[in-house]
């Protein structure tokens, strides 16, 4: 048996009881085949679930009979929410578009101070308020029922019940959408909530996981900033040829070197490897001062290959070209982050020989 064949039954049973209570809703004539007191539900009721708040949202139709006797079916929206013992519930019903007969439209908030969440509780027989396990007080109430301002009559002069008329006996003790939610929609509904609270759970976690390791990284880049590459080649006090490519070897620094080996024990790059450095060099100009040369980037896998770093020295001037004089370098980290600059290290650059001093030496011979 389906849920809304269940309800139907169910609501015949209530239907069947308003002859012999009249206070009841259904004794004003309201067909009320599921969600009381409108019709069967189109939607079954959806839940949201949060740690801080629960959410409900259905849809359904209404329908009441008009002044003329002929019934009259009207779609509505009901939500609700629950959340610190307090449960509200809103039913909007749209009013009607100009080609279609006039049906009572409006809003009806409900605001209940509730031991529990009345969706989530199970509870007696929906059509016996008196049979109720759990009751909720009406903290406010704020109706919007434009159509209501006009009492309406049926043919033989007898008013016809408004919309707030039959609300008002059905929410009196918690939220109407709440009143004949089968035990399965409920189940299902708890379910719901155990999922959702464990996945916001599971998203809190990976949150504060996240949030430490970027405190840990904001921590660590003071401590990076503090560290600089090692300079292997070229060694202080070197010499070179000008216009000849001048090897140039960096290594990490020792705390950031790879940590990860093979079993030939050749080091494993990791996503913390440094990928990328920064080479400056500076040369000594006719005054003996320092002067700025060219700042160039330089990719871990040349740097730390055996041959080193070959673009500077031999290149296209004035940047990759060396010329004769006193020379510095120092280097820098630049990916994946940014460390200190190193120490300089100083190197001379001479003049490359020519031709005739690389020619043997020509014996004379006296006559």
């Amino acid at each position: 048996m389906t849920i809304h064949r269940a309800r139907y039954l169910a609501f015949g049973l209530g239907l069947a009881m308003t002859v012999l209570v009249p206070g009841h809703a259904f004794s004003f004539g309201f067909n009320g085949v599921g969600s009381a007191p409108c019709s069967s539900a189109t939607q079954q009721m959806v839940g949201t679930f949060s740690s801080t708040k629960a959410q409900y949202v259905s849809t359904g139709t209404c329908t009441t009979p008009g002044s003329l006797g002929a019934p009259r079916t009207f779609p509505y929206t009901v939500k609700g929410a629950y959340a610190n013992n307090i449960a509200e519930e809103l039913i909007e019903i749209a009013a009607a578009p100009i080609s279609q007969p006039s049906h009572p439209y409006g809003t009806w908030r409900t605001t209940y101070s509730c031991p529990s969440d009345p969706w989530l509780t199970m509870d007696g027989p929906p059509f016996n308020p008196e049979s109720l396990r759990m009751k909720c007080q009406i903290v406010s109430r704020m109706d919007n029922s434009p159509s209501e301002a006009y009492p309406r009559k049926y043919q033989d002069g007898k008013p016809l019940p408004t919309l707030s008329d039959l609300f008002n006996v059905w929410r009196a003790y918690k939220p109407m959408s709440a009143w004949v939610l089968m035990p399965a929609e409920r189940t299902a509904l708890a379910a719901k909530r155990d999922a959702d609270l464990k996945a916001e759970a599971v998203a809190l976690a990976k949150a504060q996981a996240e949030k430490r390791l970027r405190s840990a990284t904001q921590t660590l880049a003071p401590y990076r900033m503090s560290l600089s590459p090692i300079i292997t080649a070229p060694i202080a006090g070197q010499r070179f040829f000008s216009q000849s490519p001048i090897s140039i070897k960096l290594a990490p620094p020792q705390p950031w070197a790879d940590t990860e080996v093979r079993l030939d024990g050749t080091p494993v790059k990791t996503a913390k490897s440094v990928t990328g450095y920064m080479v400056r060099l500076e040369r000594k100009d006719a005054n003996g001062n320092w002067v700025p040369h060219a700042t160039l980037p330089v990719g871990a896998a040349q740097a730390e290959s055996a041959t080193g770093y070959t673009g500077f020295g031999a290149g296209a001037p004035p940047a990759f070209l060396s010329i004769p004089g006193a020379w510095r370098l120092s280097a820098q980290v630049t990916t994946p982050q940014q460390s200190g600059w190193s120490d300089w290290v100083e190197f001379g650059v001479m003049a490359a020989p020519t031709s005739k001093l690389l020619q043997p030496a020509v014996k004379s011979f006296a006559k």
